[in-house]
């Protein structure tokens, strides 16, 4: 091998820029903290690193989103708290009102009270979070319920967002079921009746008597011929003297209904009701006591021929083959009449003090303003289960909050350990470089040394 001068410089050049490069490099690094400078450094090294990056970024995201969710379901929380309040409120007032001691006068100021915590509730289901109504569904831009007439104007939409890759929450909770009836208006804020219209009946009784049907079968046509003999209806209330109501022969349910209401009307309220389907009529004469909600005190004694149909009004508590049956719950007697309505089966198997909240309230409102106290007695159960299922759905915004707290310590979590890796692959060991960089400076000065010395010889001195 034939070594020239010339091999020596490109040598000692090359040597001389690798060393430079690598102190350029190591400066680099020294200046930005990062131990990869491009891409070609390493590949594998930049894919981790683009992925840790996009990780750490959607992690900020949803910690941002998490204190989002906080604040909308703190404020749910909030204001349930305060609708438990009032309905405790409300069921004191609805006690206080059921006395004997209070005059009429008295419960319609307790009234007043009972509409002042009606339109407060109004208030605060229509909850603004943000520029969003937290008691609406997808439309939540409107108020969920309409100030005047009760009615709930959003849908049952559940609006979710991601805390996490794998979990969402919801941050709002849709008033449909426990604050009022999506129908018309009088169904929310329904008026007190005691009239039969043929339309309405009672609200919501606390109790009725509830005629049988007949051996014959279903009764389809309330104004045909129900009694042949006709007779005398004797009605005795609590302490009271009976009255007589005389029944005509040939009189029709309607005919009936009729002569009770105003031969007995100071004593009971009769009505003919259709317990049966549209489709399937099954017509009842109910009846129930004046002052509502003490029905258990009438005595209904017939004197009417054996074997007529007359004898389906006879009543007695003590005897348990009596004709008529005390009922709690009557369909067809309580407001909503109409099988087809959506509604019907709610509202007539007592679940209007679970699922209506308003409408509870209404209802002990209207029974304080007509001084009803058997209506106000049974305002105290319904506001029970009322506060019951706030509870209940307290418990469900208090679970989405844990879940929300639970998942922001993971995601911080996450985080750091994201972090970790990020660094492990891009951050420069400081340590390192710089030894690194004192042993290139020294390879350099050696080779600027020996580059030196060996190129100041020249031929003379190897001639010598």
């Amino acid at each position: 091998m034939k070594v020239t001068t010339s091999f020596f410089y490109n040598t000692f050049f090359t040597d001389l820029n690798k060393q430079i490069e690598a102190m350029y490099r190591a400066q680099r690094q020294l200046s930005t903290g990062k131990k990869i400078l491009m891409p070609s450094d390493d590949p594998i090294a930049i894919s981790r690193i683009t992925k840790y990056n996009s990780e750490l970024s959607s992690l900020q995201e949803y910690l941002r989103v998490i204190d989002t969710a906080k604040i909308y379901n703190s404020s749910i929380e909030t204001a349930i708290n305060d609708l438990k309040n009032m309905t405790i409120k409300a069921k004191q007032i609805a006690v206080q009102g059921s006395t004997d001691t209070l005059s009429a006068t008295d419960r319609l100021a307790l009234a007043r009270e009972v509409d002042t915590l009606i339109q407060r509730s109004i208030d605060t289901i229509n909850t603004k979070v943000s520029g969003r109504f937290i008691f609406a569904g997808y439309k939540a831009d409107i108020p969920p319920v309409n100030e005047a007439t009760g009615i709930y104007q959003s849908d049952s939409n559940l609006q979710k967002v991601d805390i996490n890759f794998f979990l969402d929450v919801p941050i709002n909770l849709p008033a449909t079921e426990f604050f009022t009836y999506s129908g018309t208006a009088n169904q929310v804020f329904t008026p007190y009746n005691q009239t039969d219209t043929g339309i309405l009946h009672d609200v919501d009784p606390l109790s009725a008597l509830l005629m049988s049907q007949p051996s014959s079968g279903a009764i389809t046509d309330p104004t045909a011929s129900f009694t042949t003999n006709g007779g005398t209806l004797s009605i005795k209330f609590s302490e009271k003297a009976p009255l007589d109501v005389t029944i005509l022969a040939g009189a029709s349910l309607n005919d009936i209904r009729d002569a009770i209401n105003l031969q007995a009307g100071s004593y009971v309220k009769a009505w003919v009701i259709n317990v049966g389907t549209s489709a399937a009529p099954d017509y009842r004469i109910v009846v129930n006591s004046v002052p509502n909600g003490k029905s258990d005190q009438l005595r209904i004694e017939v004197n009417t021929s054996p074997g007529d149909n007359l004898n389906l009004l006879a009543y007695d508590p003590v005897s348990p083959s009596s004709a008529m049956k005390l009922e709690g719950n009557i369909n067809g007697y309580n407001y909503i009449t109409d099988p087809t309505d959506s509604n019907y089966y709610s509202f007539n198997n007592n679940y209007l003090n679970e699922n209506y909240y308003l409408r509870a309230l209404y209802f002990l409102k209207v029974a304080l303003e007509n001084n009803d106290q058997g209506r106000i007695q049974k305002a105290v159960g319904y506001l029970d289960q009322i506060a019951d299922k706030l509870y209940r759905q307290q418990s469900i915004i208090g679970a989405r909050l844990n879940k929300t707290e639970t998942i922001s310590d993971y995601n911080l979590e996450l985080e750091t350990n994201t972090k970790q890796n990020l660094s492990n692959d891009q951050d420069a060991d400081v340590v390192k470089v710089v030894l690194e960089l004192n042993q290139r400076m020294s390879v350099l000065q050696a080779l600027r040394t020996t580059f030196t010395d060996f190129f100041r010889s020249n031929l003379f001195d190897f001639l010598r």
